[in-house]
């Protein structure tokens, strides 16, 4: 069963780093991130914000969530655009 995945991560690996448009190479890097995120900021055992009200606790962990992926954005995908292909940056 793991070698199939293999093939099919090495060719999702490709895809992130060769796709013709820069918006796709940076939406095929950065999407493994958000279910891990999602994860462990509202699944861990050791999740933030437990012992803060609802409504903060809620905000806190959307706002965790925005500022997770707005760093994985800039890392993944316009680092690495501009690192790999500095003609081609968004």
């Amino acid at each position: 069963m793991g070698v199939p995945l293999v093939g099919v991560a090495a060719l999702y690996v490709i895809a992130a780093f060769a796709a013709p448009s820069p918006l796709l190479r940076i939406a095929l890097r950065c999407a493994p991130i958000l279910p891990l995120a999602i994860w462990t900021i509202w699944f861990d055992r050791s999740r933030p914000l437990e012992h803060h009200p609802p409504m903060i606790r809620s905000a806190g962990r959307a706002l965790l969530l925005i500022l997770v992926m707005a760093f994985v954005i800039a890392v993944l995908g316009l680092g690495l655009n501009w690192l790999y292909d500095p003609n081609r940056v968004v």
